[in-house]
């Protein structure tokens, strides 16, 4: 397991701001509040929707769930509800599916296998 988690943070064309989030590494507590610092970054520069690209994260640990959960707050901070509108993830690597299926995490975040589809789904 690495202990560092580089991301790239890119912009999607269309009618809706979205910010795709790049992740390739470890996502735990050594690396969760980069990502959170990230997202809100892209948020405060104007994205509505964010796309976490984890098909390179190689680790993912309870406090890297902890900054997903966070960042469903970052974009919809007045919405009790538990499913995310605003945040997708996209094609997570084995690992990565196998937390968030034994979380139940993807029972409220939508995870996509292209990036066509989940820009659909926003």
């Amino acid at each position: 397991m690495s202990e560092n988690l580089q991301i790239g943070v890119s912009r999607e064309d269309g009618d809706k701001a979205v910010a795709v989030m790049r992740l390739k590494g470890s996502l735990d507590a050594n690396t969760q509040g980069e990502l959170e610092s990230k997202a809100r970054e892209a948020v405060d520069s104007g994205a509505e929707y964010l796309l976490l690209d984890m098909s390179a994260v190689d680790y993912l640990g309870s406090a890297g769930m902890r900054a997903v959960h966070a960042i469903t707050n970052i974009l919809s901070p007045d919405d009790p509800s538990m499913r995310s509108a605003r945040l997708k993830i996209l094609n997570p690597s084995p690992a990565a599916a196998k937390v968030f299926k034994t979380l139940g995490f993807d029972s409220f975040i939508d995870i996509h296998d292209s990036i066509d589809e989940a820009i659909a789904a926003l």
